[in-house]
């Protein structure tokens, strides 16, 4: 297992810090809280524009600590990517394949390591999963069980479903049905009463009772099921033997008790998934909370199939699945390349900003992480994750645009005002743009706003100032 556990690193060691924009978000609020702010975004603002809590609190007490968020960040991933492995092998059977062959799968899934150094909780919340369901699956009392459980409701809204889902399996694996159903009932009670508690915390700071970025990122679509269901395809063609081997799993198990309560959790969740619409990212990151599960199914139709097959035909899905694991490692550094010229680029612009502008200034812009991280300027969220009224804008038809990206209300940001716009394209190139209004602005946005082209570091940074603005800075006047 050491042996595993130090593939997956190496990998995930491989890829660098590639720190996704939206876990700036979160480094934002823990940096507020620790000055006081609050769990805030912009002080004075309560919205709840992250949907990670524990993790944002572990990233507060780093920075309290004296930890750079980034590296801290990419080292909490590194040892959830550890226990993630270790645990996987603790849902297995004893002296069963998936002992050492589930650990494996995850250890070289470069999907998995590229997510451990994003700086996200995406590894953190899969080991709490696996935790959870190697409590459940080895009978382990429900006060265990449990703890497992509100950690994971803490860190994702996700894990209430997790624990439905698991106390359901139970509830299904149990010899009498309607015993088992009243044993789960008074078993989730401890959770429900974590998650009431954190629903009238909820209610009494930001007014709501779920995450703004629920608001922000799910909704009815016609597009948005057909999305889901694409994504989980994709996962699926990427990982082929896992998919089969964990269907096999099933099929050739279904009457023990580990498979009804591993089967109940990973389909429920998948279903989950294909509902809210799946994610943009090519890491498989909404999958990855239920692989352990899936990878211990899939060993179990491995080696069921061992036995009922010539040797030789297991080279088959063997080739299928080194082949199939090349091909993830390209995407992923590929993915990694970008997200680094990515921080790169974002974080020259935020310092730029930071050492030119008042602090007051007020910046609009659609990707709300590093730059208004490095830049710490009262900002406007234009995707809505940090934003109540854009989180909960119409949309024509949610699931047909990039997932987690399709509201907005161009009107409402530019009628607050702000100082400036960083456009999503072309802001921050290697040449100047003379910029144009964009689809849905106000009609007398351009009235309002000069385009303005100025080099920074070797690029040019091509921004909407507000007119006046740069006057008001020159001559000192107070901004307004």
């Amino acid at each position: 297992m050491l042996v595993v556990v130090a593939i997956a690193l190496g990998l995930g060691l491989a890829f660098g810090a590639c720190t996704q924009d939206d876990a700036f978000i979160s480094f934002r609020y823990a940096e507020n809280l620790v000055a006081g702010h609050g769990l805030v975004y912009n002080p004075g603002e309560w919205v709840e524009g992250f949907t990670n809590l524990s993790w944002t609190l572990m990233v507060a007490a780093g920075i309290g600590l004296g930890l750079e968020p980034v590296s801290a960040s990419v080292g909490m991933g590194l040892v959830s990517l550890a226990l993630l492995i270790l645990w996987t092998g603790r849902m297995a059977a004893p002296g069963s394949w998936g002992l050492w062959l589930a650990p494996l799968w995850l250890a070289v899934d470069a999907q998995v390591a590229l997510e451990a150094v994003e700086g996200l909780e995406t590894c953190f919340f899969a080991f709490l999963v696996a935790g959870s369901a190697a409590a459940a699956v080895r009978g382990r009392s429900f006060g265990q069980l449990n703890a497992w459980l509100i950690a994971a409701v803490l860190t994702r809204p996700e894990g209430l479903g997790v624990a439905l889902l698991l106390h359901g399996g139970l509830a299904l694996s149990s010899s009498d049905l309607r015993v088992g159903l009243r044993r789960s009932c008074l078993g989730m009670v401890p959770v429900l009463a974590v998650v009431a508690a954190l629903t009238l915390w909820r209610l009494s700071t930001y007014g709501v009772p779920l995450p703004n970025t629920f608001y922000a990122k799910t909704g009815a679509g016609t597009g948005a099921l057909a999305r889901g269901v694409a994504y989980l395809w994709t996962h699926a063609a990427a990982h082929p033997i896992l998919w089969l081997g964990a269907l096999v799993g099933i099929a050739l198990h279904w009457r023990h008790a580990r498979t009804q309560i591993l089967a109940t959790l990973v389909i429920g969740y998948l279903a989950y998934v294909a509902w809210v619409g799946g994610d943009f990212k090519p890491t498989g990151r909404f999958v990855i909370p239920v692989l352990a599960p899936m990878a211990v199914l899939a060993a179990m139709g491995v080696e069921a199939l061992r036995r009922r097959l010539h040797p030789a035909l297991l080279g088959i899905p063997l080739i299928v699945a080194v082949v199939c694991a090349v091909a993830r490692h390209q995407v992923c550094q590929g993915w990694a390349v970008e997200r680094h010229a990515n921080l790169e680029a974002r974080k020259v612009v935020g310092d730029w900003l930071a050492e030119r502008l008042p602090p007051t200034t007020v910046l609009a812009i659609h990707s709300a992480g590093a730059i208004p991280y490095f830049s710490g300027l009262p900002t406007i969220d234009m995707w809505g994750l940090t934003d109540a009224h854009i989180a909960r804008a119409s949309v024509a038809d949610l699931g047909a645009g990039l997932a987690g990206h399709e509201r907005g209300d161009p009107a409402y940001v530019f009628s607050r005002n702000p100082h400036i716009y960083i456009p999503e394209d072309k802001g921050f190139v290697r040449r100047a743009w003379q910029l144009e209004p964009e689809a849905g602005f106000p009609e007398d946005f351009a009235e309002r706003y000069n385009s303005v082209s100025i080099p920074v570091a070797g690029r040019w940074l091509n921004l909407w100032v507000r007119k006046g603005y740069l006057a008001s800075l020159r001559a000192g006047a107070p901004q307004g």
